[in-house]
C-alpha cells in the first residue's frame, strides 16, 4: 500500500507541475501579441497538449491505484471517457506531430531563409494545428472504443490478439518517424549553424547577421533540447511495450510505473526549458506571476532591439526573425 501511494504521490506531483507550467506558458503568449510568432503558436498548441495530456491522465493514475473501479454500464461510460485516459492519448499524439512541425518549421526558416515555401502565416497554422488534433483523434478511436471494465479495473480489451499488436506497432511506427524526421531536419540544421563555414562568419558578418544568427541557434537549440528529452522518453517506452508485445519479456507494476513518469516528466519539462533557455521567457514570466522586473544589461537590451528593428526592415523572410522573445 505504501509503494502504490508514493507512486501515486510521484504521478500526481508531475501532473500539477506540467498542467501549472504548461498553463503558464498558454497564458504567456496569448497575453503577449509580440510573441505570436509562428513557432510560438506551435508550441502554444504542444503546450496545450501537454496540460491535457496531464490533467486527462490523472483520474486514471489516481483510480488504476488506488479504488476499485465501479461496474454497469455507468462504470463503462466512466472508463472509456474519464478513468482509461484514453484522450490523453489524444493530447499525446497531438503533442508528437506538433514537435514534427516545430522540426519542419525550424528547417525551412534556417536552410532557406530567403524563400517563402515554409513561411508560416496564419492560415497555414490553422491547418496543421487543426490536422494534428483530427489526426490524433482518429488515431486513437480504437484505444478509446476497446476500453472497459473488469474485476474493478480499467483498462484495454481488445477482442483479438492480433488487433493489440497492430496497434501498438502503429503506435511505434508513428514515433519512430516523427523521430527520424527530427533527426534528419535537426541533423542539417545545426551543421547549417554551426559547422557549415560557408554561412556567415561570426567575425566578418555584420551585426544585424550576427544577432540573427544567435536568434536561429538559440531558437533551434531550444527545439533540440525539447526534441531529445522527448526521444528519450517514448523511445525507451515504446520499445520495452513492443519487446511486452513480440517477445517473451513481460512488464511489471514497476516498469509500468516509470514509464508513466517518463511520459508525464516529458511534459512536464518543457516550460523549464524554455525558461532556462531565454531570458526574455523568464521576463514575461515574471509579469505574469507579479514579480519585480528583472535588471537587464542596458548593452545587451540595446543590441537585442537594434537586431529586431534592422530584421524588420531587412527583406529577409524568417519566422526565426522574430524569436527574441521566445
Amino acid at each position: 500500500m505504501s509503494t502504490a501511494f508514493a507512486i501515486t504521490t510521484v504521478l500526481l506531483l508531475l501532473v500539477l507541475v506540467d498542467i501549472i507550467g504548461n498553463s503558464l506558458v498558454c497564458a504567456m503568449i496569448w497575453k503577449n501579441r509580440n510573441l505570436r510568432t509562428p513557432i510560438n503558436i506551435l508550441i502554444l498548441n504542444l503546450a496545450v497538449g501537454d496540460a491535457l495530456f496531464a490533467a486527462l491522465i490523472a483520474p486514471k493514475l489516481i483510480v488504476s491505484v488506488n479504488i476499485r473501479h465501479p461496474g454497469g454500464w455507468i462504470g463503462s461510460v466512466l472508463c472509456k471517457l474519464v478513468t482509461g485516459g484514453g484522450f490523453a492519448w489524444v493530447a499525446a499524439f497531438c503533442s508528437i506531430y506538433t514537435l514534427v512541425a516545430i522540426a519542419v518549421e525550424r528547417y525551412y526558416a534556417v536552410i532557406y531563409p530567403r524563400g517563402k515555401r515554409w513561411t508560416l502565416n496564419n492560415h497555414k497554422l490553422k491547418v496543421i494545428i487543426t490536422a494534428s488534433w483530427i489526426i490524433a483523434v482518429t488515431c486513437n478511436i480504437p484505444n478509446i472504443s476497446y476500453m472497459n471494465v473488469a474485476n474493478g479495473l480499467c483498462y484495454e480489451m481488445w477482442p483479438d490478439d492480433w488487433k493489440i499488436k497492430a496497434f501498438s506497432l502503429f503506435v511505434t511506427s508513428n514515433v519512430t518517424i516523427a523521430l527520424l524526421l527530427m533527426v534528419v531536419l535537426y541533423s542539417r540544421v545545426v551543421f547549417a549553424l554551426w559547422f557549415n563555414r560557408g554561412s556567415t562568419n561570426p567575425a566578418t558578418g555584420t551585426f544585424q547577421q550576427k544577432g540573427i544568427m544567435r536568434i536561429r541557434k538559440r531558437v533551434t537549440l531550444m527545439a533540440v533540447v525539447i526534441s531529445t528529452i522527448f526521444g528519450i522518453c517514448w523511445g525507451t517506452i515504446q520499445l520495452l511495450y513492443t519487446l511486452h508485445l513480440f517477445t517473451s519479456y513481460r512488464l511489471n507494476h514497476f516498469v509500468v510505473a516509470i514509464s508513466n513518469m517518463m511520459v508525464l516528466f516529458n511534459s512536464a519539462v518543457n516550460p523549464f526549458v524554455y525558461a532556462l533557455m531565454n531570458h526574455n521567457f523568464r521576463q514575461k514570466l515574471r509579469e505574469i506571476l507579479g514579480c519585480p522586473k528583472a535588471k537587464v544589461s542596458l548593452t545587451s537590451e540595446l543590441q537585442n532591439d537594434d537586431v529586431v528593428n534592422k530584421s524588420n526592415q531587412s527583406n529577409i523572410h524568417d519566422s526565426s526573425n522574430n524569436m527574441t522573445y521566445l
